[in-house]
């Protein structure tokens, strides 16, 4: 009989010591502020008593009234700054012993720092990881410089990546339809003669687990679209979709461009329609439904929206399930990844759901309804909002099946 290995504990060296190393840091740096001449309550009050820099006093004052070690340890100055704050201090009276504390107390925070991170822009990113407050702008900042590499590396990036899914009954009862609409906006090209995916619609639930196969349908000919569909949907109405049937019975939607720069930008929507897409039910494979983006460009924010029947699940609201292609098969919560947006609840698909970001697109909802003879007073719209998504992650909103 094989004994199982007992779990690891949870390794929280890095917590203990990086929080008893800042709060120390910070105790002696408030010990030093309440040896200055004058009584500190507000940052300017310790930059006019140390005669400082502003900049220096915000961060140090913050440092130190921050409830929390990880978000205080974003305020404190490095190592130049705590030196410039102690000459200040030193040219107002304080004594030399609490000076001397202060950089003890910088000394062991290096440590920790050369221990746990090996330089301090790591160790920041740990910092950002852990903290209370503050963790919403870290993880936007490096999702930004992701972007920002990415643009380069693939040569491509976009404004605004656009996922639209209607959910409604189908006729084939137990089952649901979904309508699609998909689209890259302002899409720039650093290269010349690049052809890139606008999006892909798989005949079956989006978790793609499901062996369930439906037909697709296009809800305008994307090769030859007409030139009222074009204007649409098309930022040029000459402008024209390949769409191209994938090895696992997908619908891809390619674009293509000469032009580069902002000058040579395009945007184009695509749209179709899945009949009896997935069942209501929880069955093997297939334990949720909802709308499902995947982030293929580099793009600026994805704007995913579910627009779904009241009568398929009244009373619940969407989750959002993000997943990792560097992970095949595994669901990734949004606490593994940097992404902590949660849906917002539009009201009636009859209302006004517009945004700036997007030109057009109650006509183009209006499209999709008209077109599939959908009554838009019965459904609900949900929108997720995610600014400088992950590359080759997928975000839904999803319900859980019963």
């Amino acid at each position: 009989m094989t004994t199982r290995p007992e779990s690891k504990a949870l390794d929280r060296s890095f917590e203990l010591e990086t929080a008893a190393a800042i709060n120390e840091l910070r105790r002696q740096l408030d010990r030093v502020i309440s040896l200055l001449p004058t009584k500190v309550s507000r940052a300017s009050e310790l930059q006019h008593a140390l005669g400082t820099d502003k900049a220096l006093a915000w961060r140090v004052f913050n440092a130190v009234e921050c409830s929390d070690a990880f978000t205080a340890a974003r305020y404190l100055p490095r190592s130049a700054g705590i030196r410039s704050f102690l000459l200040a201090a030193r040219k107002s009276g304080v004594d030399t012993p609490a000076l001397e504390k202060v950089g003890t107390a910088m000394e062991a925070l290096d440590r920790v720092v050369k221990s746990h991170a090996g330089d301090r822009k790591r160790f920041d990113m740990l910092l950002a990881s852990h903290s209370v407050e503050g963790k919403k702008e870290a993880d936007l900042a490096h999702r930004r410089t992701a972007f920002e590499g990415n643009t380069y590396i693939w040569g491509a990036s976009a404004d605004v990546q656009l996922r639209s899914a209607f959910l409604a009954p189908s006729e084939e009862e137990g089952f649901a339809d979904m309508a699609n609409l998909r689209g890259l906006l302002n899409l720039e090209f650093l290269r010349p003669a690049m052809s890139w995916p606008v999006g892909i619609t798989w005949p079956r639930q989006d978790d793609l687990q499901t062996t369930r196969d439906a037909s697709i349908q296009p809800l305008f000919d994307m090769d030859n679209a007409s030139e009222e569909e074009a204007s649409l949907f098309f930022s040029d109405p000459s402008l024209r979709v390949e769409s191209r049937s994938s090895d696992k019975g997908g619908l891809q939607y390619m674009v293509s461009t000469e032009r580069v720069g902002a000058t040579g930008a395009i945007s184009c929507v695509t749209g179709d329609v899945v009949r009896s897409v997935g069942a209501l039910k929880a069955e093997e494979g297939s334990e949720r439904a909802g709308a499902m983006a995947t982030v293929s460009c580099p793009v600026r924010l994805l704007i995913l929206d579910l627009l779904v029947h009241r009568s398929l699940f009244p009373g619940a609201t969407p989750e959002v399930v993000v997943r990792s292609d560097f992970s095949p098969g595994q669901g990734m919560s949004n606490q593994q990844l940097p992404i902590s947006e949660t849906p917002t609840f539009m009201g009636p698909a009859d209302g006004v759901i517009r945004t700036a970001e997007v030109r057009r697109y109650d006509q183009m909802r209006a499209f999709v309804f008209e077109r599939l003879g959908w009554n838009p007073a019965e459904f609900d719209v949900y929108r997720l909002r995610v600014e400088f998504p992950v590359l080759s992650t997928a975000m839904a909103l999803s319900f859980e099946l019963g």
